[in-house]
């Protein structure tokens, strides 16, 4: 370790990031390329009534549009042994804001974009909560914190210490938005599927898109050889790269998929807004006695996610 620390290090992908050499995933050229444009629903919880997309489909180079109507199920998803959910294009159920209610597949990315302006949808809105401090009552542990205990008696120690201090810390949610787009481009080869995305973790994706489209993983290639940023928000497989698959299988071409700006804003998760409660108890000479932390974070009401925001205290 010495070797390195306080020197000056050559970061590995650097040089060909900063000239542009490195490729992303979506640039990799492959022939008889079909491009995907998502369409995403404008209600936060409810359902989906009524999708049209009749005009989309007499639009130029439209090949098709996918809804919850047409998509063919998928299998229950995993990531490395975790069981995932897959809802995207799977039900009329709207479970959050800029949900994906239809894919629209054209010859070119215009003409997909512009399809999908075309596709109108009615809702039957529910009541959705946004408000953390409103629903802190409902707050349950994560399944980290409910198996693990106090060390000591920290109240003891923070009652008997000679210096105490107390705060709270309230942190907004922050969300993932790096320089690249996430984005995918899958391509069958009979029941060979490769698939070029933007992940940090190609074992977790290759896993869930074999769990979820009823394969082996032995039959799929995931290739990422360059990540333009992520901070997180590419380390659990999204719902894109099956979409992407599934249009490609069904359409027997190559699909891309490439999220707009707008899109990475609700295309996958983001860190949660905390409030965090801390209390140090130390005897004069700053010799720290007691430690207690309490965190609470949002989550979604149908996949719940815990960002073991007290796992570094402990």
């Amino acid at each position: 370790m010495t070797r390195y620390l306080g020197k000056e290090t050559t970061r590995v992908d650097g040089v060909a990031k900063v000239t542009g050499q490195a490729k992303y995933a979506a640039e990799f050229q492959v022939p008889h390329l079909a491009y995907g444009f998502l369409v995403l629903s404008s209600v936060a919880r409810g359902r989906v009534l009524e999708i049209d997309t009749a005009e989309a489909e007499r639009a130029a180079g439209v090949i098709r549009v996918f809804t919850h109507g047409n998509t063919p199920v998928f299998g229950p998803g995993s990531e490395m042994g975790s069981p995932t959910r897959n809802w995207a294009l799977q039900s009329d159920r709207i479970l959050f804001n800029g949900q994906p209610i239809a894919l629209v597949v054209a010859e070119s990315y215009e003409q997909a974009r512009y399809a999908a302006r075309l596709v109108q949808a009615r809702y039957q809105s529910e009541p959705h909560f946004t408000d953390l401090d409103a629903v802190l009552d409902q707050a349950q542990p994560d399944s980290d914190s409910a198996q693990s205990h106090p060390r000591g008696n920290p109240q003891a120690a923070l009652d008997s210490a000679a210096i105490r201090l107390s705060a709270e810390y309230r942190i907004p949610v922050e969300h993932h938005n790096p320089i690249e787009p996430h984005a995918a481009i899958a391509v069958w080869e009979g029941e060979q599927l490769t698939l070029f995305d933007k992940t940090q973790q190609v074992n977790g994706v290759r896993q869930h898109l074999a769990s979820s489209l009823g394969m082996s993983p032995e039959q799929i290639r995931v290739i990422s050889p360059f990540v333009g940023g992520a901070f997180g928000s590419s380390l659990k497989p999204n719902y894109y790269p099956l979409l992407t698959a599934m249009a490609a299988r069904e359409l027997k071409r190559p699909v891309k998929l490439v999220y707009t700006r707008s899109q990475m804003f609700t295309g996958h998760g983001y860190r949660p807004q905390t409030t965090q409660r801390v209390t140090l108890g130390a005897d004069r000479g700053g010799r720290l006695q007691a430690m207690i932390h309490e965190a609470f974070h949002n989550t979604s009401r149908f996949e719940t996610f815990s960002d073991a925001t007290t796992q570094f205290t402990r």
